[in-house]
């Protein structure tokens, strides 16, 4: 026999796609038989087909085998072997079982479900009740529109049971918060997404509903809903996953209805495979824990149910399944005894700063600084707490725009609330002094500081150097050795009273009026260089502070400079 022969002596598959849809829509209540009827014309017509090309091609040694076999094939099924035991048959076996992943993809053949999933003519893909089951339900007469109500739900909350506008209303929802939601339910497949925010505002969820507003938390159960009748909310608007609990559906459908679509498929191809060489090879999913005794129940029970071959294939985990392994133990390893050495350590202590704003006392008291900066009037006003710590400042200045002078004053009230709320001084002064602009220069009217780069320069200037003791920021150079009044500093300087410092209506008569400050009677630091000198006591106060500089005497307590020899 030639190679060309040989090569067209090979099978024959016909697959039978949408056997499950056809069988449905032509009877309902007899799919196996008509499923089986089908298969046993299409056999038949193939074994013709074959055998009728057996023949007029003529006898072949080959094809007498085929001949036996295709005899011996239709004696067990109890089919008529005139033809095949006179010609034999073209094709070694008719398999009646095809699975082609895309022709299937290119018919639109899909696992026989309520849903079927189609493509619109704009090229989206949406969800239909399967044409096929929708003219069985017709036939029986039930409601098709009922149907796809009950699948897809009716995308609103009007009369739906468990949650609807009169239980949302009773809580406090009015007609603007119900069309938000009714809008979210047509564009959402989730009920909470329907009631989170910005479908519903924030202000009426925290203000009416009284409920705080959480990232990903759903609001129906914190407003006193049930699963019950959240669960039987969402299916009244979204649908049902099939038609097995549908209470309107025809009593000739009801098995169909309830049945599995997987073993409804393998019912139907069950029934045609008497009438196939080949058996059916479609896998059967067994649980993804089973283990080798309920492999061996599940070959068992398909050969008792009289099946030629059968195929096993484990479902896939759920998505959620993690395998934990338990981690071996490690062998503990002998080690050598560290030498003791002694390390030092750096111990931190976090301190948590009170974030609270404090107050200043409604009667306070500080100072106002008149100065002039390149020519410009600044007034500097500062308020104080009870300890002298500073708690307030206001800036104003003459003869300058409304925009700017509103900008300095709107300026000050940062710097004093950031002062209140713990903002150290220090932090501000370093931030701002060295700043330039305009205006800028000279500096009148202030006895420790002569000149400024800006506004905001000379002000920080003044407050570090009154409020921190930064001396280091003041510029002034006046002749001799200054009090810090405007004064020169003499060795027999008298006392000053103490109103210059105090003001009377602050004191309210509770400052004596004898009261008087001694500017020599603070303490003066010693170079760190200076040599040691003996303590002397001073004869007017008798403390043990009398010092010998420029060639005098001054006693560091009282101011006294006694003349004294030696």
């Amino acid at each position: 026999m030639s190679a060309r022969r040989r090569q067209a002596v090979r099978p024959i598959a016909l697959g039978l796609s949408g056997l499950a849809d056809w069988s449905v829509a032509k009877d309902a209540e007899n799919t196996s038989t008509h499923a089986a009827s089908v298969g046993a014309r299409v056999s038949a017509a193939a074994n013709a087909a074959s055998s009728e090309l057996a023949a007029r091609l003529g006898p072949c040694a080959e094809w007498d085998a085929v001949k036996d076999e295709a005899a011996h094939l239709a004696r067990e099924r109890g089919q008529d072997d005139t033809l095949q035991a006179r010609h034999g048959r073209r094709h070694a076996a008719i398999s009646l079982f095809v699975r082609d992943a895309e022709l299937d993809l290119r018919l639109g053949a899909s696992p026989f479900a309520a849903t079927d999933l189609f493509q619109t003519e704009d090229g989206e893909t949406e969800r239909r009740l399967r044409p096929a089951l929708a003219r069985a339900i017709a036939r029986a007469g039930g409601d098709v529109e009922d149907a796809e109500r009950r699948l897809f739900g009716r995308r609103t909350l009007m009369g739906t049971p468990g949650i609807n506008h009169s239980a949302l209303r009773d809580l406090g929802f009015t007609d603007v918060e119900l069309e938000a939601v009714e809008l979210a339910l047509g564009q959402t497949d989730q009920l909470a997404a329907a009631f989170a925010p910005p479908v519903l505002d924030a202000g009426f969820v925290g203000d009416v509903l009284g409920l705080s507003v959480m990232d990903g938390a759903d609001l129906l159960p914190r407003l006193g809903f049930d699963p019950s009748a959240i669960e039987a909310a969402r299916a009244a608007a979204f649908g049902h996953a099939d038609l097995s609990d549908w209470t309107a559906a025809p009593e000739a459908l009801r098995p169909l209805l309830a049945s599995d679509p997987a073993a409804f498929e393998a019912e139907l191809r069950r029934a045609i495979e008497p009438f196939s060489d080949t058996p059916d090879a479609t896998p059967d999913l067994i649980d993804w824990r089973a283990g080798p005794l309920q492999a061996a129940r599940a070959l068992g029970q398909a050969a008792r149910d009289g099946r030629r071959a059968v195929v096993l294939r484990r479902a896939a985990a759920p998505a959620d399944f993690h395998l934990e392994l338990p981690e071996p133990d490690a062998p503990a390893q002998r080690r050598a005894e560290p030498e003791a050495r002694t390390v030092e350590r750096v111990v931190e202590k976090v301190v948590e700063r009170d974030r609270t704003r404090r107050k200043l006392p409604d009667r306070r008291k500080g100072y106002i600084q008149k100065a002039a900066v390149g020519g410009h009037k600044v007034y500097i006003h500062t308020g104080e707490y009870e300890d002298g710590e500073l708690g307030e400042i206001f800036i104003d200045m003459h003869k300058e725009g409304a925009a700017f002078r509103s900008l300095m004053n709107n300026f000050a009230i940062a710097i004093s609330i950031g002062l209140q709320y713990g903002v150290p001084l220090d932090e501000f002064v370093d931030a701002f002094v060295f700043t330039r602009f305009e205006p800028a220069g000279r500096v009148t009217g202030n006895d420790s500081i002569r000149s400024a780069t800006s506004i905001l320069d000379y002000i920080f200037r003044e407050l570090g150097v009154s409020y921190l003791e930064r001396q280091e920021l003041a510029n002034a150079e006046p002749e001799g050795n200054p009090d810090g009044l405007g004064a020169t500093a003499t060795n027999d300087a008298e006392p000053v009273p103490a109103a210059r410092f105090i003001s009377k209506g602050f004191a309210r008569g509770a400052a004596p009026d004898n009261l008087v400050v001694v500017p020599f009677g603070r303490k003066v630091e010693t170079p760190r260089d200076a040599a040691p000198t003996e303590a002397v006591a001073c004869p007017a106060c008798g403390d043990f502070s009398l010092q010998n500089r420029g060639g005098g005497w001054i006693c560091d307590t009282c101011g006294a400079a006694p003349q004294m020899q030696g």
